[in-house]
């Protein structure tokens, strides 16, 4: 148990310390000092602050994963099924900003690189699922179902974008609303 609990403790001071100052300002030094252990009791738990910055991610988008399928299988359309997933990406960006920013910057450093992780790969393939069920139904509109779930996409990134440059500017209820609207506007079919 000991142990669990210092590797939560590295992974909570990790996840503080690269959202309040990003990954490169941050050393293994800090987040030791942070989590109350010594520089060496990192190590035993993660190879290199690569592997640790991985694991980070890797634990926030578990997170973030989790959030974002919470009940969306009990709506009976598509339009709600879509709904349903970008309310729980919301609610997920407002009660864990700081997993939300190490996603963003996480994807940034990765950006250049061609090995995109499979992570967005699992999401992008949940919501398309999402999106052909409801091309098939005639509740989305007939268009080719990777454009219709780019559509959504963009949406979904836009809001955690946008919730890391200004994160005060939306109140929950609307910003709801808003994507709901943009949602049907943009993706329902016409007997939607």
């Amino acid at each position: 148990m000991e142990e669990t609990g210092k590797y939560q403790q590295i992974l909570e001071a990790a996840i503080e310390l690269f959202s309040e100052r990003g990954f490169e300002s941050t050393s293994i030094q800090d987040i030791a000092q942070w989590a109350g252990v010594a520089k060496g009791t990192v190590y035993l738990y993660f190879k290199s602050k690569d592997d640790l910055m991985k694991q980070v991610y890797e634990y926030c988008y578990e997170m973030d994963i989790k959030a974002c399928e919470k009940e969306v299988d009990q709506e009976k359309n598509a339009v709600d099924k879509l709904c349903r997933r970008m309310d729980n990406i919301i609610e997920y960006l407002l009660s864990h900003p700081k997993e939300a920013r190490i996603e963003q910057m996480y994807r940034v450093v990765l950006s250049g690189k061609k090995t995109l992780p499979y992570y967005q790969e699992e999401m992008y393939q949940a919501i398309r699922g999402v999106v052909e069920e409801g091309i098939e139904k005639k509740e989305l509109r007939d268009m080719p179902s990777s454009l219709l779930t780019q559509i959504y996409y963009g949406i979904a990134n836009g809001l955690y974008h946008g919730f890391q440059d200004q994160p005060g500017l939306w109140e929950e209820r609307e910003i709801k609303e808003q994507c709901h609207q943009l949602i049907k506007d943009s993706m329902a079919g016409r007997n939607s």
